[in-house]
């Protein structure tokens, strides 16, 4: 194994996408009221209707977002301004699409407080990037932490 593998923190998610993300939220939310109140298409009550299912939409979205780092002990991590801490033995599953976005699935928690998603920029994608499992998974399969033996590991290439 490389040295990063032995590292004791691994690197989740991207503060940079993260950061990104929200700020494109907050403009967006800013934007939809203008554009809502302005247009004389939308009368009365539709256009509170309009306002609130596209605020739901982006509020569910950045819910789940976070970024941080994977350690022998568990996952510190961000969704919004405070550091939060999981235990490998709290988190259920780990499941990735790319190498670039991997799924937490907490054993508890309420409705979107039950995964945490990380994500980042990554190189191009290549099919590379869909068969290679992240680095937390092959870090997590070679240091074997305490807490992590009944983790739930799906996504391609594993």
């Amino acid at each position: 194994m490389n040295d990063q593998m032995k590292a004791s923190e691994i690197p989740l998610g991207s503060f940079w996408f993260w950061l990104i993300w929200k700020l494109a939220t907050v403009c967006v939310l800013a934007v939809v009221p203008i554009i809502a109140f302005d247009d004389p298409q939308f009368n009365g009550p539709l256009r509170f209707i309009f306002v609130g299912i596209i605020y739901a939409v982006l509020i569910l979205s950045n819910e789940e977002l976070g970024y941080g780092q994977a350690s022998d002990d568990g996952i510190r991590y961000r969704r919004y301004f405070r550091r939060q801490f999981v235990p490998w033995r709290a988190i259920a599953s780990i499941t990735w699409s790319t190498s670039h976005r991997v799924d937490f699935r907490l054993r508890q928690g309420f409705l979107f407080r039950r995964t945490l998603s990380t994500q980042s920029f990554g190189s191009r994608f290549s099919p590379e990037s869909f068969l290679e499992p992240p680095e937390v998974v092959r870090w997590l399969q070679f240091a074997k932490p305490e807490g992590a033996d009944g983790i739930l590991l799906e996504g391609p290439g594993l």
